[in-house]
């Protein structure tokens, strides 16, 4: 009997403990997450490990120091109380997280980052440890930033009595890099980067390599490793990344093991050097992640790894056939992107140019064509570039996303304004504002105009999402650079077909009214819906800052028209009184453009709509209410056309209320990574987007709708869901 209570005592002891330890963990919409540590109390001055516990969902992983193609490691804003310190994370040797043709580096299951703390001398009878923990967790579709308060409560001791948690933190101990001293330096030589290791004499053979680099960009982690091995060095070349010139000394981690599930890490400094000294190498294999690799095997490998393609043949999900259809629709999408109420304004800077085609002879009209195309071209190519650019940095970033910054929106308002200015006879652009970007006075005539206006239509249709577009630009986001840019090319030949197609063919431009004075009356009409996009705009503005802000817009644009007249006058008088007044214009518009950027005011909600959240969508899901959710923004003109003509026609809204459907609304006027994930899920880079799930449906798996509705497209699919 005695043996038993003392058993059960024991239990019932070791049972509280991790009970505690338990409460020590927080629950996030994809982790757990906790700060536990290795002792059940700390003595004065002591020194002791403690571990940020991360565990992922099953399917969804975490990110090492050096996440690779996209995302970024865990974090901890520390608060601790005075005189404690703690050191930086020790990570484990990573894991390939492959995800079609990128490679990310980290971790799918529980893992534990451990820090050093150093105790203060002078104790309380309990120690909180507390900080907020970031970091980025991913499935194979969506990524969700998580953040949580963790806090660990230690009481005062002797400090020598350990955890629960012992045999985990020796566990990741064990996976821990070794740190060596071995001589490792590095160069990077065009589009290379080279890593050299001095390996210490009589140290064993090391097969299964690859290498690691504990820095952000310095090499293309999907790319093969071309590995070289002696017995005394290894060599390992890699594709340069976009930083490979911008460091001095790398971290890099190599595994080697026997096979592929046991493996050791070590942990090497890296210092670079202009060139690396000649040697000859026993093997070299070029070698894929995650591939086997023993020196002695014929393992020559010249493919790269699963998904990640090559230069000569565009390739992603579905290969060439998928990305030849995506750039079908991505060329549809431009054509149709030239009729959508979103381009008005384009439309009406293009009419005023074909209009001055038909007296034009045929190679000053061809000249004008081409330089629109190409206007259209780089502009697309640069729009392309940047959103590429910052997904590669973890933004989720969509279509359209320079509208979600105000000071773009102001910019743009003040430039479609002074376009309209100049079509009302406001001013004249004269002088050397006619060769802007340093096109010859040659080719002012039928040029630089042109593609002035080919980069202009694109910054204003950039909003817009049509029929056929956002599948195409879904599919680029995550291929990789080459196919992605050909789809933009697509896109842009698509919108810039029709005008080329005029000035191409003179039976086309024959078919075009003669010009005449009724062009000067046709300037001046178009000019209003120059006036009216300015106003939608301002409108945009208010949406995500504020009516002070607004106001302080539409002073800016009195002194810009105030400015633009008095430029007029100076060129029409030639008096340096009106240049001196235009240029004190500008320097004033300069001086009032920097302004503090005043906080968003709140948006009103309908009482048939609600906001739309995943964990919002889940419990309706649940409840077994069928949902149609919409994703929408301010500065999309084709989602206000389909929710005035569709969405908010009274056939919609009592078929909504007669079937009891939810109503999710997702405003994307305001950035925000939660909207630009269920985007990315989808397949669509920007909205709008509809969405429809039924009662008894896969949650995942909704209904999408066209990007263009009516009544009855709404309901005909909510039917036939």
């Amino acid at each position: 009997m005695r043996r038993f209570q003392l058993i059960l005592v024991a239990f019932l002891a070791t049972a509280l403990l991790i009970n505690q330890a338990a409460l020590a963990q927080v629950r996030t919409d994809h982790s757990q997450v906790g700060l536990v540590a290795e002792i059940t109390s700390i003595a004065p001055g002591q020194t002791f490990d403690v571990a940020l516990y991360l565990n992922p969902d099953p399917g969804w992983h975490i990110y090492w120091i050096n996440a690779g193609d996209a995302g970024f490691p865990p974090e901890v804003e520390w608060d601790l109380p005075e005189g404690f310190e703690v050191g930086d994370f020790q990570f484990p040797a990573p894991h390939f997280v492959p995800f079609m043709n990128l490679m990310s580096y980290g971790y799918d299951g529980p893992t534990f980052f451990i820090a050093q703390v150093a105790a203060s001398a002078d104790l309380e009878d309990e120690v909180v440890l507390s900080g907020k923990a970031e970091w980025l967790a991913c499935d194979d579709q969506i990524c969700v930033p998580e953040d949580a308060v963790v806090e660990l409560r230690i009481p005062k001791g002797d400090g020598e009595e350990f955890s629960v948690w012992r045999k985990d933190f020796a566990n990741t101990r064990a996976q821990h890099p070794i740190k060596m001293d071995w001589n490792t330096s590095f160069t990077s030589t065009d589009d290379k980067v080279i890593f050299d290791v001095e390996l210490p004499q009589g140290f064993p053979e090391l097969s299964n390599l690859w290498l690691f680099p504990g820095v952000e960009k310095l090499i293309n982690h999907a790319a093969p490793q071309t590995i070289s091995v002696s017995d005394q060095r290894l060599r390992f070349e890699m594709v340069g990344g976009s930083r490979s010139d911008q460091y001095d000394e790398a971290l890099a981690v190599v595994i080697a093991g026997p096979d592929t599930e046991n493996m050791q890490a070590f942990e090497l400094v890296a210092k670079r050097v202009d060139s690396l000294s000649p040697a000859e190498f026993e093997q070299t294999a070029s070698v894929r992640p995650g591939e086997s690799f023993a020196p002695g095997e014929d393992s020559e490998a010249s493919a790269a790894p699963a998904g990640a393609g090559s230069s000569g043949s565009p390739p992603g999900t579905g290969g060439f056939v998928e990305f030849l259809k995506n750039l079908g629709f991505a060329f549809l999408g431009g054509l149709i992107l030239n009729v959508m109420p979103c381009v008005l304004p384009i439309l009406s800077l293009k009419a005023l140019a074909v209009a001055e085609l038909t007296g034009q002879d045929a190679k000053a009209a061809r000249m004008a064509g081409l330089a629109y195309f190409a206007g259209v071209l780089v502009c697309f190519a640069a729009l392309a570039s940047i959103v590429l650019a910052l997904r590669a940095g973890g933004d989720l970033v969509g279509w359209a996303f320079h509208l979600q910054n105000p000071t773009i929106i102001v910019l743009l308002a003040l430039l479609i304004t002074a376009v309209g200015l100049n079509f009302s006879g406001l001013f004249e652009i004269r002088g050397t504002f006619a060769n802007l970007g340093g096109l010859t006075e040659r080719l002012t005539s039928g040029g630089s105009s042109e593609f002035f206006t080919g980069l202009l239509a694109v910054i204003i249709a950039s909003p817009c999402t049509v029929p056929f577009m956002g599948v195409a630009l879904g599919y680029a986001l995550v291929q990789p650079l080459f196919v992605a840019l050909s789809v933009f090319a697509g896109l842009a030949v698509g919108f810039a077909l029709p005008y080329l197609l005029v000035t191409m063919f003179p039976p086309l431009r024959n078919l075009l009214p003669r010009p005449g004075a009724w062009m000067e009356t046709m300037r001046r009409i178009l000019a209003f819906p120059m006036y009216a996009t300015a106003i939608w705009l301002v409108w945009v503005l208010g949406r995500q800052t504020g009516v002070n802000e607004v106001a302080i817009v539409l002073l800016v644009v009195l002194l810009l028209a105030f400015t633009l007249w008095c430029w007029g006058q100076a060129n029409e008088s030639g008096r340096a009184r009106w240049r001196v007044v235009s240029a004190l214009g500008v320097l004033s518009l300069i001086a009032i453009l920097v302004w503090p950027q005043g906080e968003p005011d709140a948006q009103a909600e309908t009482v048939a709509e609600v906001e739309w959240s995943q964990a919002t969508l889940e419990q309706l899901h649940d409840q077994g209410d069928p949902i149609f959710a919409y994703f929408t923004a301010d500065w999309c003109i084709s989602c206000k056309w389909n929710e005035r003509i569709a969405l908010q026609s009274g056939a919609v809204q009592d078929y909504f209320i007669d079937n009891d459907i939810q109503v999710l609304v997702g405003d994307w006027t305001m950035r925000g990574p939660d909207i630009a994930a269920e985007l990315q899920k989808h397949g669509r880079a920007g909205v709008p987007m509809y969405l429809y799930y039924k009662p008894d449906g896969d949650i995942d798996r909704p209904v999408i709708l066209p990007a263009a509705l009516t009544p009855g497209i709404v309901i005909d699919h909510i039917k036939g869901a």
